[in-house]
């Protein structure tokens, strides 16, 4: 039932992605907030975080956040017509992968950061119906940069910017300076801010990459750990190759187009190697949950056999659940 309704065209299911993150959150909001610790922290984020009062409006901010991304994310794929018609699977996609451990169901940096990279992209995605490109491209690296002063990891998404322009448009300088000045823009707006409160040395330390988080799936298990990450591959794979099929298959405009999700998925498998090779132990599935939800709908949008597709919906998302319920569920059992 849920499968069919959000593959479908009904823009009324937007409004069932609310009770989907409560019903995914209500272990920790009735159960108790257990959040994995966050340190070193980056000013911005520092300052948003002191804007509320307690655990559980970050919580109930954190998911109005990702709710809205989801939406926002299914809209920017929906208006460049991905699909033959509307689909809200990416929207339901999204929240399931931001949603899926729980000691990270609280308001964090990536939650953050996320919704400034889908801005990014939806200006992006501007770019090929404009005639002067700079005011797409300035917007789009000031929204990578304030991302990157979310977490900053993610200045390297600037890589995806610059890889539209080379995709989209023939090279012209004064695109590429402004994409550049608006990655600068907030990152001077923060050099400025230590200046002025007599923090300046923290500058670097304040954008360097840290280790933030650690990384668990069901339990602390090479087995669990096996399940999760054979699930996760497996999607991708299905995913991805859906998506090269309708790629090879498609017009001159949907090829051009869906380079730029090509791309990405190569910036997010650098920054996983970069991640794996530094030994860092980094949430990097919530990275990819903007490119799950592009691939994970070619494969439930296109497959050839939809039964097994909707078998393999549901186990995902028993699955998923599980995960995120499975020390209640422990504690209740023994």
């Amino acid at each position: 039932m849920i499968y069919t309704l959000y593959k479908s065209n009904y823009r009324l299911v937007l409004l069932g992605l609310p009770l989907v993150i409560v019903l995914l959150w209500m272990g920790q909001l009735v159960g108790g907030f257990e959040a994995s610790a966050i340190q070193n922290a980056t000013p911005l984020f520092s300052l948003v975080k002191h804007i509320f009062p307690n655990q559980l409006s970050e919580q109930f901010f954190a998911m109005a956040i990702i709710v809205f991304s989801g939406v926002l994310l299914n809209a920017t794929i929906n208006k460049e017509q991905f699909f033959e018609k509307h689909t809200y699977l990416p929207a339901l996609t999204y929240i399931f992968v931001m949603s899926l451990f729980p000691k990270y169901q609280h308001l964090h940096p990536i939650i953050l950061a996320n919704f400034f990279v889908i801005l990014s992209i939806r200006r992006l995605f501007h770019i090929r119906r404009a005639v002067d490109a700079r005011r797409m491209i300035f917007d789009a690296g000031f929204f990578l940069g304030i991302s990157a002063l979310f977490y900053e990891y993610y200045i390297a998404f600037y890589l995806l910017a610059w890889g539209t322009l080379a995709v989209l448009r023939p090279f012209v300088w004064r695109e590429h300076f402004m994409g550049l000045f608006g990655l600068v823009i907030p990152l001077v707006a923060l050099l400025f801010y230590q200046y002025m409160t007599d923090n300046i040395l923290d500058f670097v330390v304040s954008i360097q990459p840290k280790n933030q988080y650690s990384f668990s799936f069901i339990a602390d298990s090479w087995f669990s750990l096996g399940i999760g990450i054979g699930i996760s591959l497996i999607l991708l794979i299905v995913g991805g190759r859906s998506f090269i099929i309708r790629q090879k298959r498609s017009s001159l405009r949907f090829k051009r187009i869906s380079n730029i999700i090509l791309f990405m998925g190569l910036i997010v498998l650098i920054l996983s190697g970069f991640f794996a090779l530094l030994d860092y132990r980094n949430p990097a599935i919530f990275m990819c949950a903007v490119l799950c939800s592009f691939l994970l709908t070619f494969y439930f949008f296109y497959s050839r056999k939809q039964k097994i597709a909707a078998v393999l919906f549901y186990l995902t998302i028993a699955y998923c659940t599980l995960t995120i319920y499975y020390e209640q569920l422990e504690n209740i059992f023994n």
